[in-house]
C-alpha cells in the first residue's frame, strides 16, 4: 500500500490477518474467557472457540453480535473477514499459476484458467 508522508511516497506493507487473531486479542484484553465472552455477546461458545482458531469465519449476524460486546463496528469485522477471504484468494490463484506454468505452454491460456478458478472460488467469498 502506497501514502505519503512529507510530501515523500513510502510503500508499506499489507498485513492480512483472519477476525480470528484480532478477536483472540479482544478477549484477553477485555480479561475475560471465551465461554464469558460468549455470553456477553449471545454467540455459542464453540462458534468463538471456532473463529478464535481462525477455524469459523466471522458472518453478519456474528458481526453484530461482536459490535456489541466490542464497541467495534459491524463493517470493521466483516472488513477483516473480506480481506482475509481475498487474501486466501490471491494465494490460491498464486499457486495455480505456478502449476500452470509447469504444465501450459500458453500464457493466455494460464490466465484464463486462473481467471476462472478465481471467479468460482469469489462466489464463495
Amino acid at each position: 500500500m502506497e501514502v505519503t508522508f512529507d510530501d515523500k511516497k513510502l510503500e508499506l506493507p499489507v498485513i492480512y490477518f483472519h477476525p480470528g487473531e484480532f478477536l483472540k486479542e479482544k478477549i484477553q484484553e477485555m480479561e475475560l474467557t471465551e465461554g464469558e465472552f460468549s455470553k456477553l455477546c449471545g454467540i455459542s461458545e464453540n462458534k468463538i472457540k471456532l473463529i478464535c482458531a481462525c477455524k469459523a469465519d466471522v458472518d453478519e449476524p456474528t458481526a453484530v453480535a461482536l459490535e456489541k460486546a466490542t464497541t467495534i463496528p459491524v463493517y470493521m469485522w466483516l472488513k477483516f473477514q473480506e480481506s482475509f477471504n481475498i487474501y486466501k484468494l490471491q494465494k490460491l490463484a498464486d499457486m495455480l499459476l505456478k502449476n500452470l506454468k509447469r504444465n501450459e505452454t500458453s500464457y493466455e491460456v494460464k490466465q484464463q484458467k486462473v481467471r476462472q478458478a478465481i471467479n468460482k472460488m469469489a462466489t464463495f467469498v
